[in-house]
């Protein structure tokens, strides 16, 4: 009997545990601000996932917590290993992901100047410069995108500044993916189309719901206040689920380099260590070659998405930033 209720006890625990995690998560990505906590977040729950995948011992790493880390320490070193910890990992990842992304963010927002504002002011002797810096953008998309989900993971598994640019590693990385990072990468583009509605939706919305042209002003702000935290926990959830596979697909795919002719690269690796046993072998570079290409056209797909959702909600500041490749940030 006391067994029973011990069970019904800790299941009652995590349930109310697992509810919290959901509500802050969904509350924290409604901020930019706020959303660097929980992009410090997931790159704990990542680095986690990474070690328990590759068969490394976690010592005391629980799961990430978001203010208070679990220990008998003061409450203020805890506040520090949790929230400070959150903080800092985010900004570090926030600062990586910026500098990877400013390329193609740089010519999307040329392209919406020459493209869209250039016709608005009738500059049509320059409407060529649109599109054609617009397509050279979602080609620097494609091609950074091959690499950036395995380069966070690297980063925080890694927990060196910057590590996030190892690009010799990071390559080997997507080199020993196999068929997974593929699917990865296509589920990723999927699980994306609700924030693309969610962006379409308001050009829309009074067409198909005529009701809302009636609303009060506060009436419309409490539903669109309802779509927004609809929208964090959706893609809350999301993140949560993508980035543990990617970061188990990381794990996998730096055990395969690591006993491949790409071993001397991954010396004290934080999921390797020193005693490396290289087979000498390699990946068949027409494989490689076949998996750039699929994730190459399958990262264009969520381009075009954005470039869809940026005509029907004209918002120059989300060229910037998309939650899955970005900040997980609610726009």
């Amino acid at each position: 009997m006391n067994g029973a209720r011990s069970r019904t006890g800790r299941f009652i625990a995590r349930l109310i545990g697992g509810l919290r995690t959901i509500l802050v998560g969904t509350l924290l990505s409604l901020s930019a601000l706020s959303s660097i906590i929980l992009l410090g977040w997931l790159m704990a729950l990542m680095r986690r996932r990474a070690l328990v995948v590759a068969g490394m011992p976690l010592g005391e790493l629980d799961l990430p917590r978001w203010v208070l880390a679990p220990s008998n320490d003061t409450w203020l070193k805890r506040l520090k290993n949790g929230l400070g910890r959150n903080i800092s990992r985010g900004v570090a990842a926030a600062a990586s992901l910026a500098i990877a992304t400013f390329p193609f963010a740089v010519f999307w927002l040329v392209a919406w100047w020459a493209g869209w504002e250039n016709s608005f002011n009738k500059g049509y002797e320059f409407a060529f410069v649109g599109p054609m810096v617009g397509l050279a953008g979602i080609l620097i998309f494609a091609l950074v995108m091959v690499f950036l989900p395995m380069a966070l993971v690297h980063q925080v598994v890694e927990q060196r500044p910057f590590s996030f640019f190892e690009l010799r590693r990071v390559r080997s990385v997507v080199s020993h993916t196999g068929p997974s990072y593929i699917f990865w990468a296509a589920t990723s583009v999927i699980l994306s189309v609700p924030i693309f509605l969610s962006r379409a939706l308001p050009t829309f919305a009074a067409d198909i719901f005529p009701a809302l042209s009636d609303l009060t002003i506060d009436e419309a702000s409490g539903v669109n206040l309802g779509i927004k935290l609809g929208l964090g926990l959706y893609l809350f959830i999301t993140l949560f689920f993508l980035k543990r596979w990617s970061a188990g697909i990381y794990a996998r795919a730096a055990k395969r380099a690591a006993a491949s002719a790409d071993a001397p690269l991954w010396h004290s690796s934080a999921l390797v260590g020193d005693d490396l046993y290289s087979d000498g072998k390699t990946p068949w570079r027409i494989a490689q070659l076949v998996r750039i290409t699929l994730l190459t056209a399958i990262w264009a797909g969520l381009a075009v998405l954005i470039f869809l959702g940026q005509f029907l909600n004209h918002a120059w500041h989300i060229w910037l930033t998309h939650p899955f490749v970005f900040l997980p940030w609610v726009m």
